[in-house]
């Protein structure tokens, strides 16, 4: 019992000294500033000192070892971090871009407690490079995507702009994005419609300065199949009775491509197939009348052809035999002959 005692008094002694010296320290002030706080705007190509310091007051005299941790923006970029003893940290901008412009401020911890300085505005005047963008694949088959991938050489955090040409050269915006990293990506689905022509700005969100259009970059887009062919025999008006046949036909223009063909009436399929070439026939009666599709579909990828069927009642198409025909009109001319002599 009294060795279990003894075993505990160490154990909350142990704690009490670990509590002691994480508090035997007060942390007054942590302030950040640089060299070139006269100058006001800094020129393109500058070296930027950004010194961290932090008064430190302890009970026992003897020098804390210090966590520093320099960020640009609201710790979005971590640009340096360390621990020393000394009461000061430095951190080196070396050739500063117009994309270091922005909010910076440091954060000191020590045992159990941390400060931050206050946020510092650095504005560096100049032009934003232009950056580079790639598309992969830049071939593509309609119905597949691919990756636009725009990249700068400027500072984070950037907002990435990508742009179409849709029927001109003025550019439309497609997609932003904002990144803490020196390039951004945006997967595209290519669509019918979509555009052929692509490019990319950076902006800095700090001062709004934005660079100037990357390089237009052309993707390629080829058709997997052509379009859908539809055809009616004999025609697309039929007397009840009649043998109706419908062909619903496509050519692949790709070796991998194997489209599927789908005939339809309204929206029920009737008759699928995966050759070039599906064919529905049957004898025609006035149910059968109505709304006909040919339908191509590869993957996500479809073209629809649509035709409207008439079918005819047999009893509406009745018709005089020939002689019946004839008697009524040799009648019909005697009749009025007889008139005009009276």
């Amino acid at each position: 019992m009294l060795k279990a005692n003894f075993f505990l008094w160490i154990v909350l002694l142990f704690h009490v000294i670990k509590i002691m010296g994480t508090t035997d320290l007060t942390i007054n002030s942590v302030k950040l500033k640089h060299n070139l706080e006269d100058v006001g705007d800094i020129k393109e190509g500058s070296n930027i000192t950004l010194t961290c310091s932090v008064d430190i007051l302890t009970a026992s005299g003897q020098p804390p070892h210090i966590s520093y941790l320099i960020y640009k923006g609201q710790k979005d970029v971590l640009l340096k971090r360390d621990t020393i003893e000394a009461q000061e940290f430095q951190y080196v901008i070396q050739s500063a871009r117009p994309s270091h412009s922005g909010y910076y401020h440091c954060e000191v911890t020590t045992g159990s407690q941390r400060e931050e300085s206050t946020s510092m505005f650095i504005t560096v005047t100049g032009n934003l490079q232009t950056p580079v963008l790639t598309i992969q694949p830049m071939e593509v088959v309609l119905g597949d995507s691919t990756e636009l991938c725009c990249t700068s050489e400027e500072i984070p955090p950037l907002r990435f702009i990508f742009y179409r040409y849709k029927n001109g050269p003025n550019p439309q915006r497609l997609h932003d994005t904002t990144s803490n990293n020196k390039s951004a990506t945006h997967r595209l689905k290519v669509t019918a419609d979509a555009e052929k022509n692509y490019s990319c700005t950076v902006e800095v969100s700090a001062t709004r300065s934005i660079s100037k259009h990357s390089e237009i970059v052309q993707l390629t887009v080829h058709n997997p199949f052509s379009g859908p062919i539809f055809e009616i025999e004999p025609s697309d008006k039929i007397v009840e009775g009649g043998n109706l046949t419908i062909k619903c036909r496509v050519t692949s223009l790709l070796p991998h491509v194997k489209p599927q063909l789908i005939i339809m009436k309204d929206t029920t399929p009737i008759r699928t197939g995966s050759a070039s070439c599906v064919v529905f026939s049957k004898t025609a009666n006035v149910t059968d009348a109505g709304d006909y599709g040919c339908m191509v579909k590869w993957n996500s990828l479809s073209q629809t052809v649509r035709r409207q069927v008439n079918v005819t009642g047999a009893q509406s198409q009745v018709s005089l035999p020939a002689p019946v025909a004839w008697i009524l009109a040799t009648a019909l001319f005697l009749s009025v002959s007889t008139i005009c002599s009276n």
